[in-house]
């Protein structure tokens, strides 16, 4: 215990003042002295004593009012209060530990009971601070580890979307090319025919075939940019911040149109979707609710990997003045014994690795993906429910307050 911690001694009686006074400072403890409500107050602006000694009886106002404003105040209210009351005088004691008191020291003092009395409150106060910093530097901690997962993660989902766009786009880039290349042969050789005298219904024939490959070629080129476009329509979108009435079955649609970049998820995996036919209307960020579907659906294709005939069912609707959407799949399930904790910071069934090999890498994970769901949509005054007493596959449901 620091023996240089400061006591505030408020009393305005000079015989207590000198006695207390001598017992603190013979024990190596620094104290203030201040002598009416008044002083009191203007002393705790400008310093923070780590424990006070009160009289009930002062000049201007009483301890216990005293007492009962300090607790009042978030600057002061963790400091410990010991009334100075008289040995027989009950109805003080009962008073002050109603108004916040710690404990009590009685008069006529006793130096050991005053020793005794204010090294233990203070070893408590000091036990408390120091419980304080640690809870600090653990948040702080955890802050940082979850920055580090979360920057981590959207690495790795930026390096599986580049993957994606590249596994996309290589196939109409390759039948560009290939027909780009076909044109230049066939007109080489109708410049050899042409030159040759070539009859004019071979040569419309052979333009023909010409004009064929080019439309094909544009139809290649416009899927391209219908591709591309849509990536920087979620590019954009996910950058918006700023809530705003948005319909949930749009915004499904669209998350859905992007996520078809990931060839395994356009192509490997049966979707049935289940639209409301209704607008579902509510007040959000889109990128907040884009990314709670995004978590979803990875952790649904990470629970179908390499199982046969995957596959996924995503629904909307409208219960009890909220929207919903949820992402169901056919995987093998979460134990009973863990689904209460699958909300936890941290907790994860997958490896706790955040690099990837590539798009057929196993599923790994950070233990943070639902809970940024949960408090995502808390945050919302929503709420995220997983289906309990299923034998296989899970599903997740996303509710959202209705906008009116």
């Amino acid at each position: 215990m620091k023996k240089n911690s400061l006591i505030l001694l408020v009393d305005d009686i000079p015989q207590n003042i000198q006695l207390l006074g001598a017992i603190l400072k013979n024990q190596g403890y620094s104290f203030a002295l201040t002598t009416s409500g008044k002083e009191t107050y203007k002393l705790l602006e400008r310093v923070t004593p780590d424990i006070i000694l009160l009289d009930v009886m002062l000049p201007d106002e009483d301890g216990f009012s005293i007492c009962k404003n300090l607790k009042e105040k978030e600057a002061t209210a963790d400091i410990p209060i010991l009334f100075l009351t008289a040995k027989n005088d009950t109805a003080d004691k009962v008073q002050g530990f109603k108004v916040g008191a710690v404990d009590y020291i009685t008069k006529p003092f006793e130096e050991l009971e005053v020793i005794e009395r204010v090294k233990n409150h203070l070893q408590a106060k000091l036990d408390r601070d120091q419980i304080k910093a640690y809870n600090k530097e653990l948040e702080i901690i955890v802050d940082q580890r979850t920055n580090e997962l979360l920057k981590k993660e959207r690495e790795t989902i930026l390096a599986q979307f580049i993957q994606g766009v590249v596994h996309n786009i290589r196939g109409p880039i390759s039948s560009a090319l290939a027909a780009s290349d076909l044109i230049q042969a066939m007109r080489n050789d109708l410049n050899k025919k042409i030159d040759a005298g070539i009859e004019k219904d071979e040569l419309k024939e052979q333009m023909s075939e010409v004009w064929q490959i080019l439309e094909l070629n544009n139809e290649v080129l416009r899927k391209m940019a219908g591709n591309l476009e849509s990536m920087l329509r979620k590019s954009r979108t996910d950058q918006i911040q700023e809530k705003d009435v948005y319909d949930i079955n749009e915004m499904i649609l669209q998350e859905l149109e992007f996520l078809d970049v990931d060839l395994k998820f356009k192509n490997q995996v049966e979707k049935t979707i289940n639209l409301s036919s209704g607008r579902l209307p509510v007040f959000v960020s889109l990128g907040d609710i884009a990314q709670i579907f995004e978590n979803l659906i990875k952790n649904a294709m990470d629970a179908l990997y390499k199982k046969e005939c995957p596959a996924i069912v995503i629904e909307t609707g409208s219960s009890n003045g909220f929207h919903w959407f949820s992402v169901e799949d056919n995987g093998e399930g979460i134990p009973a014994e863990i689904i209460d904790k699958i909300f936890d910071p941290f907790f994860t069934t997958k490896p706790l690795k955040v690099d990837s090999n590539g798009l057929d890498s196993p599923p790994t994970g950070t233990g943070i993906g639902l809970q940024f769901c949960k408090k995502t949509a808390e945050t919302y005054k929503g709420k995220i429910e997983v289906e309990t007493g299923r034998e296989k596959g899970a599903k997740f449901t996303i509710y959202l307050p209705a906008f009116n």
